[in-house]
């Protein structure tokens, strides 16, 4: 029941104030049976019907009115708020989350169920309030008939309650089959991709197209077919509702006024009550459906909290500047991570051990063979993977969890799958000015401009969004830099100029820099003196290119 228990978190008071108001429109709305019943029994009689009957009628139809649509505001507005917190707890532990588990996850699974499966209750909100007040409306017309005749109320409310307790048990064998759907929806959403994703490689080799192309016909099918399926058990569903519900109205008309006596002086009264029970319970069963899957894309959202909330990291507070902002040396020893299989513990391989020591002002370059490390051992050293075994150390201090924020606010770094954001968020007020003049040393100023704290377009090739990214990194100010082959898709004039114009002069800024880097012509422009090899397990170990100065 994860909708009663969105619903039930935080203050309840909004939903008291729900239920009162739909269980008021459901009780408006027996009163108007009520009121006609009466009405008819007048006619029948050839009694006049009064102005105060039609006035009252007029009033209770205005009265529910009144409350259907508060019901709906109502409802809709705290389901809101609380997608709304939903939304705003789930991205808070995204934001929490440590980066291996977020790479696990996926982001197609993130933003499908933040973007989708949040959204079934809120489309479908609506007909479930409606649903809602259907209920109240059944319980008041049992109450009804319940004034009228005790065993015409034991009869209709145990018919309507053995159909209803049969129809949500065999909607709760359908979760599965609903669930597989979802599964096929995603894997049709996946196979639709590679059209767009890999159009280019289609449209040259029509052989793949039209593999592919077959393929996808075979996912739709099979979708097809699963909600097909579903469909035809939903369709008995409401056709066992329906019947049930004849059923009763004929016990009620044809079979209870043979035992009990004087039952035919009401008998219109109740059949009138016990057809009204159909539009109700119709409403319910067809809800059902939207119900299951609202509550089923909850499920979703919460199975995706706990994969989250087991990656959370210690709660961050405000970093106004790293504490070890100015630090001499940087120590790594025996840095190792695991990488694991996600559907087990069990670590498929260990990159490491990893030890190096970065000195401040010290321009660094890593060089190793295609799935020697590299990428991992940046992603250790910046700390946003932990290590499973060894330390960093700065200035003797080692980091650990309390201080892993603090040392990650020291880096600034422009990694092979780099993000460029819409805007400069976390820089402030930044001088436009210096931002124009960065955008035209990268010779970008023809192509992006800086206006309200954000760049005009991100429509670029490779080599020019990653000479934005390191506009970014300089408008960072960080006191270490981290390049992962930033320079692998620039073209010979720019990769010279990284490399002889803007390394020396980060490194006269007083900044640290550590580049992974192929460019072997260039490894005269870092510090040290020779090539040391990294202890690693990898064939192409990662190793530190220094100068030959």
């Amino acid at each position: 029941m994860h909708i009663v228990r969105l619903l039930s978190t935080g203050a309840r008071t909004g939903t008291r104030r729900i239920l009162l108001v739909t269980c008021l429109a459901g009780l408006a709305n027996a009163a108007v049976l009520g009121m006609i019943n009466q009405a008819a029994e007048r006619t029948a009689l050839d009694q006049p019907i009064g102005g105060d009957v039609l006035l009252l009628y007029i009033c209770l139809s205005v009265f529910f009115f009144l409350a259907d649509r508060a019901s709906l505001r109502e409802a809709n507005a705290l389901v809101q708020h609380k997608l709304e917190a939903l939304r705003q707890r789930v991205v808070g532990k995204i934001r929490r989350v440590d980066l291996r588990t977020l790479e696990t996850l996926g982001h197609g699974e993130i933003f499908a169920t933040i973007a989708q499966e949040i959204n079934h209750l809120s489309q479908t909100l609506p007909l479930l309030v409606s649903a809602a007040q259907s209920a109240f409306l059944l319980v008041f017309c049992l109450l009804y008939i319940a004034t009228l005749s005790v065993w015409a109320f034991v009869v209709v409310g145990g018919f309507t309650a053995l159909g209803l307790g049969l129809f949500w048990w065999r909607r709760r064998a359908l979760d599965h089959a609903l669930a597989r759907v979802h599964a096929q929806e995603a894997e049709m959403l996946d196979s639709l991709s590679h059209f767009t994703l890999g159009f280019q490689e289609i449209r040259l080799n029509a052989d793949k197209n039209d593999a592919l192309h077959a393929r996808f016909a075979e996912v739709v099918g099979d979708l097809r077919r699963q909600v097909v399926g579903v469909g035809g058990k939903w369709v008995v569903l409401l056709q066992f509702s329906n019947a049930f519900l004849y059923a009763l109205v004929g016990a009620v008309i044809f079979i209870l006024p043979l035992f009990f006596h004087g039952y035919t002086d009401v008998i219109y009264k109740i059949t009138a009550a016990a057809i009204f029970c159909v539009g109700p319970v119709t409403a319910i069963t067809a809800a059902a459906p939207l119900y299951a899957k609202a509550d089923l894309g909850l499920g979703h959202v919460e199975n995706l909290e706990r994969r989250l909330s087991r990656g959370q990291l210690a709660e961050a507070g405000v970093v106004e500047r790293s504490r070890f902002a100015g630090f001499p040396t940087i120590a790594a020893r025996g840095l190792t991570f695991p990488s694991r299989d996600p559907d087990s513990a069990e670590a498929l391989f260990t990159a490491g051990p990893f030890d190096l020591e970065l000195r401040r002002g010290e321009t660094v370059f890593l060089t190793g063979g295609n799935g020697s490390g590299k990428s991992t051992a940046m992603k250790l050293l910046t700390g946003l993977y932990p290590p499973e075994s060894g330390v960093i150390a700065v200035d003797g201090q080692t980091i650990g969890e309390a201080e892993r924020q603090d040392y990650r606010e020291l880096f600034s770094a422009i990694f092979t799958d780099f993000h460029l954001f819409d805007r400069l968020h976390g820089l402030g007020a930044v001088d436009p000015e210096r931002v124009i003049r960065l955008l035209a040393e990268m010779e970008l100023a023809d192509k992006v401009g800086f206006t309200d704290g954000a760049f005009t377009t991100q429509a670029l090739s490779t080599g020019q969004r990653k000479r934005l990214a390191l506009v970014v990194a300089l408008l960072d100010d960080r006191d270490i830099l981290v390049f992962d082959e930033w320079a692998a898709d620039q073209d010979a004039h720019f990769r010279h100029r990284f490399y002889t114009e803007w390394l020396p002069r980060l490194k006269q800024d007083g900044k640290t820099v550590l580049a992974v880097t192929h460019d072997d012509r260039y490894w005269s422009h870092c510090d040290g003196g020779g090539l040391r090899a990294w202890p690693s397990p990898p064939s192409s170990p990662p190793r530190r290119a220094a100068s030959c100065v």
